[in-house]
């Protein structure tokens, strides 16, 4: 049987949860089984997640909440949510204990991070040096528009090579790097796009959307097809 994927909610749009198509296309046209996971305060149900799911992958979305990672507001870009943040943290927390394989995506990316104890700056210009900018302004979003060079020896490089050139549309980004958690792509700004788990074999978070370049990127396919190879054994690994 194929793997089930969570993929877990991007959060609330007028009384409605939703997840983008594109999460749901890669998954199936990897091989994956797609479940959606709606956010919930009932974290008693979580062990039915980690239970029925094989792997679980986490979406873009707005901004996180900053006093959740110890700091006062001090944007005034972007929009959040308390209700999904807590809800993505504490189901993040959760996923990381169950020790299942994970991908998580542009926020997502920064909620494993958060859960994990890092933080992140609440707007790129806040950071230290210059950046250039991370939120494209292509008519499509499979269009790429910067170069990440990824580290050897990590999941990232063995399925990518040394570089690849992705899209970008994030305006947050990842300050200090969580415990458990190492820096394994990076752009010419020094930005951090990519970080992986020292100890998992697939805990990977992405600061792009490889979803939405899935049909025209064949590294974007791969990285997919490697993310259901290790959820269709992930009960196995589990176990042992």
């Amino acid at each position: 049987m194929n793997p089930i994927i969570g993929i877990v909610s991007c959060g609330f749009m007028n009384e409605r949860q939703f997840v983008p198509q594109t999460y749901i296309h890669a998954v199936e046209a990897s091989g994956g089984i797609p479940v959606l996971l709606p956010c919930t305060s009932q974290e008693e149900t979580y062990a039915g997640y980690t239970d029925i799911c094989d792997g679980f992958l986490f979406c873009g979305g707005d901004d996180v909440t900053p006093f959740l990672f110890g700091e006062e507001l001090l944007t005034d870009r972007g929009h959040t949510d308390l209700n999904t943040d807590r809800s993505h943290l504490s189901l993040m927390r959760h996923i990381i204990d169950s020790k299942l394989p994970l991908l998580a995506v542009c926020r997502g990316m920064q909620i494993l991070n958060i859960a994990s104890g890092g933080t992140i700056y609440q707007d790129i210009s806040l950071r230290p040096s210059p950046s250039i900018n991370h939120v494209q302004l292509s008519q499509s979003r499979a269009d790429v528009s910067h170069k990440v060079t990824l580290s050897s020896n990590s999941l990232l490089y063995n399925i990518c090579g040394e570089s690849l050139y992705t899209n970008t549309f994030h305006h947050q980004c990842i300050k200090t790097v969580g415990e458990d958690l190492r820096i394994t792509g990076i752009t010419a700004d020094g930005m951090i796009e990519a970080v992986e788990s020292v100890t998992h074999p697939f805990r990977l978070g992405v600061q792009w959307h490889p979803e939405c370049m899935y049909c025209t990127s064949a590294a974007m396919q791969k990285l997919f097809h490697e993310f259901i190879k290790f959820s269709s054994n992930s009960k196995v690994i589990h176990v042992v």
